[in-house]
């Protein structure tokens, strides 16, 4: 049985030395290069660096303005979302967030993510009534088989009521009665449209086409 051994590498330890020459090389060079010419690794400079407290002083245009606005909507935007909207990594991200010594309250962290999963729930729930499954295993509805019936009536053109369970029909809409009776077996309640609204519907769904040039199509 042939066993083959791997040599253990040397830890490296920082010494007076490396940090000087860190500090003379980090404004000029990448740090890949200097890392290379040091034989550490680019998270180990990296890290040190910051230890060192070394800041770059002309960062490239893109990352100044991400930096900017990294600054300006910290406090306001997770860091996924500033990753979508500077189109860097959220990792750097997290790096430039970290290298200006932003932080956060602990109201601001929760109003972000109360945020976050609110319009995550919105986004599942557009998913269910287009009848497509579930990114997340977030609950977002107790009935899933209620919310598709619920869109699809809007489609449809029934008006729905602000209690969310009761719908409206006014005189020229084409009813569909099986839809009708499977929302009553979950709870709907379906209602011809008060008179005074079903005049202005019918008015405004019967009123000619005005053109840009305020000339009308019958």
């Amino acid at each position: 049985m042939n066993t083959t051994f791997q040599p253990k590498t040397k830890r490296i330890f920082w010494t007076p030395e490396h940090d000087d020459i860190l500090k003379e090389r980090f404004q000029s060079e990448y740090l890949h290069k200097i890392a290379a010419h040091l034989g550490f690794s680019l998270s180990s400079v990296a890290k040190h660096a910051r230890e060192l407290g070394l800041r770059k002083d002309n960062p490239t245009g893109r990352n100044r303005d991400a930096r900017a606005f990294v600054e300006m909507e910290y406090t306001n935007l997770s860091y996924q979302e500033m990753a979508e909207r500077t189109g860097l990594h959220r990792f750097t991200i997290v790096k430039i967030a970290r290298e200006l010594g932003l932080s956060r309250t602990p109201e601001q962290l929760r109003t972000i993510r109360s945020r976050r999963r609110k319009e995550l729930i919105q986004k599942e729930r557009r998913r269910i009534i287009f009848g497509l499954d579930q990114r997340t295993n977030i609950k977002v509805v107790s009935n899933n088989q209620k919310i598709r019936l619920r869109g699809s009536l809007k489609r449809l053109g029934y008006i729905p009521a602000t209690d969310g369970h009761t719908f409206f029909y006014y005189p020229g809409l084409r009813r569909h009665p099986v839809k009708e009776a499977n929302g009553k077996t979950l709870g709907f309640t379906f209602l011809p449209l008060p008179t005074t609204c079903a005049e202005e519907t019918e008015k405004y769904s019967a009123s000619p086409a005005v053109s840009a040039n305020e000339q009308t199509f019958n």
